[in-house]
């Protein structure tokens, strides 16, 4: 019953103010810098996110954390209230477990979010970031996520671009999408 959390919360109404949407659903903010070979540099503003961190392997994890993060924005917080759903969904590996990111509506802050009720939910500003993005179909299998990380990292290293921390895993569609029509995407963040 749970995956049916993501196609719920995907197909979440627009939040006004944002431009871009994927499939009706509000996108992060960025701007594409420059494009080469299907790989974009992206700027991102400052954004707000409630985050958990969860261990063990990706997917079970990922479900795990999934379902927390769905929980707060469904409710159970502090204000009882709903948040809307944005896309991507964030996956990055830490030496603590796998990180899950949902990023809160263009314009939020810490300051104007409900509290989580959850102890493991919490709230976060991220800086202003570039970040190196290649985006692929299909299910996103340890292989496939292992080729797009190689590329992004040839394509780096190509025009003497650094990159910090682990690779961020940036997913749009719900489990039900068929898997060559879902939206994947990777990222590396540059170096300052």
């Amino acid at each position: 019953m749970r995956p049916l959390l993501f196609a719920l919360a995907v197909a979440a109404a627009p939040v006004a103010g944002l431009a871009e949407t994927w499939r009706g659903t509000p996108e992060v903010p960025h701007t594409v810098e420059q494009e080469a070979d299907g790989i974009e540099i992206r700027s991102y503003p400052p954004r707000t996110v409630a985050e958990v961190t969860v261990q063990g392997e990706r997917p079970a994890a990922a479900r795990r954390g999934f379902v927390e993060l769905f929980d707060y924005i469904n409710g159970e917080n502090a204000a009882q209230g709903k948040i809307a759903m944005t896309v991507p969904v964030d996956q990055t590996r830490t030496d603590r477990g796998w990180t899950l990111r949902f990023f809160m509506p263009e314009g939020a802050n810490i300051d104007s979010l409900p509290a989580p009720e959850s102890a493991h939910v919490a709230l976060r500003r991220l800086p202003a970031e570039r970040m190196l993005v290649t985006r692929f179909s299909g299910r996103p299998t340890p292989a496939r996520l292992s080729s797009a990380e190689a590329a992004l990292r040839a394509h780096a290293a190509e025009r003497g671009l650094a990159t910090v921390g682990a690779p961020r895993l940036m997913f749009y569609d719900g489990p039900f999408t068929p898997p060559w029509s879902r939206r994947n995407e990777i990222g590396l963040v540059l170096a300052r």
